[in-house]
């Protein structure tokens, strides 16, 4: 039996603590049923392919708890829950995105993988949102670690917007530096190079960067064991971990089942970051991974009965629910009343989030058929009966797939002209536009500031212009642009002291200061 934690003296405010508990309880019950239905919609066809991030539910309601407005979260692709949580992804967008619905997935448009989340960092015009008053997702990324080294870049930013006094007045970016880097990452992931590097520089420059290791003891179906000196990331860090005088990592282990331990660890954790600026790793021990690593595999194939059983004996939601019972938070009916409104809620998303797509589908399928029995009756074409027939037996195909018969349709009647014939024609052309503005528009940025908007400067010189080495061409440069602008800043191997080893910021250290030449 889980002690109960709800005295008086621990809950000033019981009211509010009980509804924040289950509301983060109907989340958790809402992201499950999402990953049970995004494998069933792989499975049946309707989806190509699913990543999920079931059985992480809990430790990332309480990351969504504390994350605030200015932070910044880079990740990859297993944090529906706390998407959910914070309100920046709908269960219907994350529906979208599975379909590859080009037309109503918000994050990527369908061309990135599903559970690839990202927030709008400029606006429609191509100028910086007010990225201190949002929560701000930077695209996930696929490459496993890739999100490593981008969210170090945004804690040294943070670093710099604390530590600079032209920084700290009237920019969009930061509250004075205010904000935590919060980065997510498998624990297989953390055998890779990049994150060693991110790791080690961050405990070298002391920025605020919150890495949250979610450790299913498996990488795909390799025991962490395999891939792990010690079988723990946090074991292993422990030479990372800071001393009295502060410098180092701040190193925490934590259960994924235990709600009260993830919310006080979550909390001690970035109320100690912001006030000291510095580096923390949370170690998220015994994640259970009810569905398998992805929608493709199945984990009964390489996890034992007894692990099997563990999983559902310690799974969190389950947890979660046994500790809400005991400490007198709700009661059992009550927390099933909850799981079954949660259910019918993400059904009913899910609905809307596949009519969406695919209604339009339906339609021109239903056109093409019509045209396709046309140009039969006026052929009687064997091939044109059987690429009609074709498509008719085809439940649920996509858009492509359509396409695909109206182009075999196109080549088999290339010698027939109808007015069928250019309505075929008409809508084969009119597809291929809306697949251009879909896959072909902004591979880079079209806005205002684009590089290719900028104007070619050519080059010019006075009878009088003195001859310079290029190295002496580029620190005038850097000269010019280090006092022009507050917000940029030069660093990287030898660039501080002796100027970079071919002499491009030679002198800009001691002119600048080491906080902006380092």
């Amino acid at each position: 039996m889980i002690e109960d934690q709800s005295t008086d003296t621990q809950l000033p405010e019981k009211e509010t603590f009980i509804k924040e508990v289950l509301k983060d309880y109907r989340t958790c019950c809402i992201s499950r049923e999402a990953s049970l239905l995004a494998r069933r919609e792989v499975l049946t066809g309707k989806a190509k392919f699913g990543i999920i991030g079931d059985g992480k539910e809990l430790p990332q309601v309480c990351m969504a708890r504390v994350f605030q407005k200015g932070d910044f979260r880079s990740g990859y692709y297993r944090d529906q829950t706390f998407m959910f949580a914070t309100e920046l992804s709908s269960v219907e967008d994350f529906f979208a995105q599975l379909y590859a619905d080009a037309d109503n997935d918000p994050f990527s448009g369908g061309r990135q993988m599903n559970s690839h989340f990202a927030t709008a960092l400029i606006d429609e015009n191509g100028d910086w949102t007010e990225h201190k008053s949002l929560l701000n997702i930077t695209s996930d990324i696929s490459c496993t670690g890739g999100q490593m080294a981008r969210a170090l870049g945004i804690a040294l930013a943070s670093k710099k917007y604390r530590e600079s006094e032209e920084l700290k007045e009237g920019t969009p970016f930061s509250q004075e530096g205010n904000e935590i880097s919060f980065c997510t990452i498998g624990d297989a992931s953390t055998s890779e190079g990049v994150f060693w590097e991110t790791i080690n520089a961050a405990g070298v420059m002391q920025v605020p960067l919150l890495v949250m290791v979610w450790d299913d003891g498996y990488g795909i179906s390799v025991p962490t064991e395999y891939q792990t000196t010690k079988g723990s990331i946090s074991e292993v860090l422990k030479g990372f971990k800071s001393k009295k005088k502060g410098e180092g990592i701040e190193i925490y282990t934590v259960k994924a089942w235990d709600y009260p331990s993830l919310m006080e660890t979550f909390e001690e954790a970035t109320q100690k970051m912001r006030e000291s600026h510095k580096p923390a790793l949370i170690h998220v021990q015994e994640v259970t991974q009810p569905q398998g690593h992805s929608t493709s595999g199945s984990h009964e194939r390489y996890k034992s009965k007894e692990r099997l059983q563990w999983e559902k004996d310690f799974d969190c939601i389950q947890r979660m629910k046994e500790w809400i019972i005991a400490s007198n938070l709700a009661t059992e009916e009550e927390l099933n009343e909850i799981a079954k409104e949660a259910k019918t809620f993400v059904r009913k998303a899910k609905a809307n989030a596949w009519n969406n797509y695919y209604n339009p589908v339906k339609k021109d399928k239903e056109f093409l058929l019509s045209l396709f029995e046309n140009l039969y009756q006026e052929t009687q074409s064997e091939s044109v009966l059987n690429i009609g027939n074709n498509l008719k037996s085809k439940i649920d195909p996509l858009l492509a797939d359509i396409t695909a018969s109206a182009r075999q349709m196109i080549f088999a009647i290339k010698m027939h002209s109808s007015e069928s014939a250019t309505e075929l024609k008409n809508w084969y052309k009119k597809v291929k536009n809306i697949a251009k503005e879909r896959y072909e528009t902004h591979l880079y940025s079209e806005d205002k500031y684009a590089a290719i908007q900028m104007p070619i400067i050519a080059p010019s010189y006075s009878d009088d212009s003195p001859r310079k080495n290029g190295f002496e061409i580029l620190n005038t440069f850097f000269d010019i642009k280090l006092n022009e602008i507050p917000e940029l800043f030069a660093f990287g191997e030898d660039v501080g002291q002796i100027g970079g080893v071919n002499q491009g910021f030679a002198g800009m250290q001691e002119k600048y200061g080491v906080e902006k030449v380092f």
